[in-house]
């Protein structure tokens, strides 16, 4: 065998061209890669309710649902998208995902990830469910085989998922030639998170940029208005305050830069499909056990 692979390779190396440029090679994506990528499965209606499991909370990873047998519908923020096998749907952080009408039996492989520099709330993301292609599901094969291969590694993991994500979403913030969004994204959380109910001027300030020119590049590079990042970004981060820092709606209205709870309290539910009240608790097993009898009221 290994004589084998040592012709092989011969063969192929004698077979190259020569280049047109010996300058110009094969280039990295120019994004910065996903990690502290993690792969699982789940088989069973239950499986999809431990009590807190990624799979039923409000949490900060991105997660990949492939459905390799078996159908559902997952809720995110009040917004059902059915799933069936061959397809795959991604599941920002920050956004509310329940199940309902789930087969009782299934295979469904969950890919979670961080992805620094990529704003859950861009455009790319939306549209519900996607079809798992044949190059797409060749890219998923090479992801669950550097992952859980015996020579397991997470950079060709990361790079893999790239791949995949970008086959699945080829419309994503960070296809604008010449620019580096993923900078102007990560300069605006940081902004942002330093003064969470701050204004547009002194964010633009903090980034360096004119109020109006941060206004257009950003919406010309993410796909949304910074206004409606913001505003979304604010309140999802507010869930967060409430359901894991023991907030009150009021301290966390206060917080977000919002003149009253009466306020906050619609634009929460108008975004999040709920009122800010709902987020206590939201990682406890109540909230699997009410999630459980949801998914299997329709199965």
């Amino acid at each position: 065998m290994k004589n084998r692979e040592t012709i092989l390779s011969k063969r192929l190396v004698r077979g190259l061209p020569e280049p047109d440029d010996y300058f110009i090679g094969l280039r990295r994506l120019p994004e910065e890669l996903p990690d502290n990528v993690l792969l699982f499965a789940r088989r069973l209606i239950a499986d999809l309710h431990r009590p807190a499991d990624i799979t039923s909370t409000f949490h900060q990873r991105w997660v990949l649902v492939v459905a390799m047998t078996g159908g559902g519908t997952i809720v995110l923020d009040q917004q059902p998208h059915r799933l069936t096998p061959g397809h795959v749907l991604l599941v920002p952080p920050l956004h509310l995902h329940a199940y309902e009408n789930v087969d009782p039996q299934l295979l469904w492989l969950y890919v979670t990830f961080e992805w620094p520099g990529h704003t859950a709330l861009s455009e790319a993301w939306r549209g519900g469910p996607r079809r798992l292609s044949g190059a797409a599901s060749r890219r998923l094969g090479a992801l669950f085989t550097a992952w859980r291969g015996p020579e397991a590694d997470g950079l060709v993991a990361a790079a893999h998922l790239l791949a995949l994500l970008r086959s699945l979403f080829p419309n994503t913030e960070t296809e604008t030639k010449g620019s580096e969004p993923e900078g102007l994204i990560a300069a605006i959380q940081a902004g942002a998170a330093a003064d969470p109910g701050g204004t547009l001027v002194a964010l633009a300030r903090r980034v360096g940029l004119s109020e109006s020119h941060l206004r257009a590049r950003f919406r010309r590079e993410v796909g949304i208005s910074l206004g409606r990042y913001l505003r979304e970004a604010r309140l999802r981060q507010a869930a967060v305050w409430i359901g894991e820092g023991g907030m009150s709606v009021k301290e966390a209205a206060s917080r977000a830069g919002y003149p009253d709870m009466h306020t906050f309290s619609r634009a929460f539910s108008r975004v999040l499909g709920q009122p800010p009240s709902s987020m206590r608790g939201l990682s406890g097993p109540a909230r699997g056990q009410e999630d459980t009898r949801k998914a299997g009221g329709g199965g």
